[in-house]
């Protein structure tokens, strides 16, 4: 049985912490201005779930400040990482698909970059499981990126990694079809070292 794409993932994330977060540096990405339209709309002290936490930087630090933080990653450096960069939240390494929270435990939960590492084709159940960990009329962010990728596993900063999307209508449907109203959705790129990269920004409401 071959290695299966969170392992890849995992392993990936570990290798290239340091480099990934210098990616950043020159050019910031688009996911600032979203999030902050997010937290805009939450009350003070509701709790975020960011799935696919990375190392905290910049987005767990901003959530933080207002809000209580619960951060999970597939990569143990990672939330390593977090850990030390934002001592207020609380960080875990698992499988986002995997996890199980109770119905209805945060106002809002958020994912940068962190849906295209998985099997597209688990997309509508990862859009359910996060239905159901929202609080009624609970809000999610999210990017994906717009090509139709299967799944693959490329060279990424020097390590394999594994990539899965779809194009950006199916994507749009799928998350209508868990049970969320799309507020607001755009198609931005940003700069990630030499090239740039297309996300469809997704910012949607628990029906």
């Amino acid at each position: 049985m071959g290695e299966q794409p969170q392992q890849i993932v995992a392993r990936g994330y570990d290798a290239v912490a340091e480099r990934y977060a210098e990616l950043e540096r020159d050019a910031p990405w688009p996911r600032l201005s979203w999030l902050d339209d997010l937290l805009a709309r939450l009350a003070d002290g509701v709790p975020v779930l960011d799935l696919g936490c990375g190392n905290g930087l910049p987005a767990g630090e901003r959530i933080v400040r207002r809000h209580r933080l619960t951060g999970v990653d597939v990569s143990a450096r990672q939330v390593e990482l977090a850990r030390r960069n934002v001592p207020a939240g609380e960080f875990s390494t698992g499988d986002i698909l995997a996890l199980d929270y109770p119905a209805g435990t945060f106002g809002a939960v958020t994912a940068f970059y962190t849906f295209d590492h998985l099997p597209r084709e688990r997309l509508p159940e990862m859009f359910r499981l996060v239905h159901g960990w929202l609080a009624e009329s609970g809000l999610l962010l999210c990017c994906v990126e717009v090509e139709d990728t299967p799944g693959m596993v490329a060279d990424w900063l020097g390590a394999p990694m594994y990539f899965s999307s779809y194009e950006p209508d199916i994507s749009r449907r799928l998350l209508s079809e868990a049970g969320f109203d799309i507020l607001r959705d755009e198609i931005e790129a940003q700069a990630e070292g030499d090239h740039e990269v297309s996300y469809l920004w997704l910012l949607a409401r628990k029906r």
